[in-house]
């Protein structure tokens, strides 16, 4: 399983936005905000690591895509049949424009993107541990949670007993923590044998070779092994002062009860 961005196994790409802007159109009460609609126009350069690039730009309409324009054709592309007339306007009147200037906004900061981004790697750092029961004969969720890392291209495997498992992966969530580093979360459904060996298999470009890390199924888990001892030890205390107390009780009654009842004495034979 492989997780990435915006990305094939090959080439990583960069969208850097260079130009954002944002319209709000008011169709009601201005200042309730009732009725208001958003426009906004996001522009920029996609930068691959081989030296490539290209533009884009889009329109979003109430956080539907509606416009974008094709680098490759020189031409807006209408995403919404109902801006198809728009889209022919901007063709013949911006189309050539927008295209030189992506030309000489984007070849600008080659240099700049390839030595602050593409550029730049940081480990991950993976952590497997059960999310559900894990003892024995039970069905069972295992996670590895990968944090921290950049670029977000990764590959995950999972691995029982050296050999890969091709099925079993639940969930997989690529997260971006806001810092330019990137955090993935594997779950993985089994059935737990004591003794089995799971490892979380990554690959990433910033490790010079691929990260493994191992979980052991245990018959009982040392902390359970804990509660139990000092249960069975709980136990036997608790026994023993019961025991002794019912002794002492015993031996308390049978106190009274012949102080109570002293009975006739046994006299022996008179002797001159």
């Amino acid at each position: 399983m492989s997780v990435s961005g915006a990305a094939d196994s090959r080439s990583l790409w960069i969208r850097i936005s260079l130009i954002v802007w944002s319209l709000i159109i008011f169709n009601g009460e201005r200042e309730s905000g009732a009725g208001a609609h958003t426009n906004i126009r996001i522009g920029g350069c996609e930068f691959n690591n081989t030296g490539t690039w290209t533009y884009f730009d889009q329109i979003v309409y109430d956080h539907e895509l509606i416009v974008s324009f094709d680098f490759a054709q020189k031409k807006f592309i209408a995403v919404k049949d109902w801006m198809q007339s728009n889209v022919d306007r901007r063709n013949k009147e911006i189309a050539e424009a927008t295209y030189q200037q992506a030309i000489v906004m984007c070849q600008n900061n080659i240099d700049i993107d390839e030595r602050e981004v593409l550029t730049r790697k940081v480990k991950p750092t993976v952590t497997v541990q059960p999310k559900v029961s894990h003892h024995s004969g039970q069905s069972a969720l295992l996670s590895c949670h990968i944090t921290g890392f950049y670029p977000p291209e990764i590959e995950v495997t999972w691995l029982k007993n050296g050999a890969e498992i091709p099925n079993g992966v639940v969930n997989t969530v690529l997260l971006s923590d806001g810092d330019w580093t990137y955090q993935v979360l594997d779950l993985l459904q089994y059935h737990p044998v004591s003794g089995d060996k799971y490892t979380c298999h990554v690959k990433h470009i910033s490790l010079s070779e691929p990260s493994s890390t191992d979980w052991e199924v245990q018959s009982t888990p040392e902390s359970e092994k804990l509660k139990i001892i000092v249960g069975a030890l709980g136990f036997g205390i608790g026994l023993i002062i019961l025991l002794a107390g019912v002794i002492m009780r015993l031996k308390n009654a049978k106190a009274i009860l012949d102080s109570s009842n002293p009975g006739p004495r046994l006299m022996g034979p008179a002797i001159s």
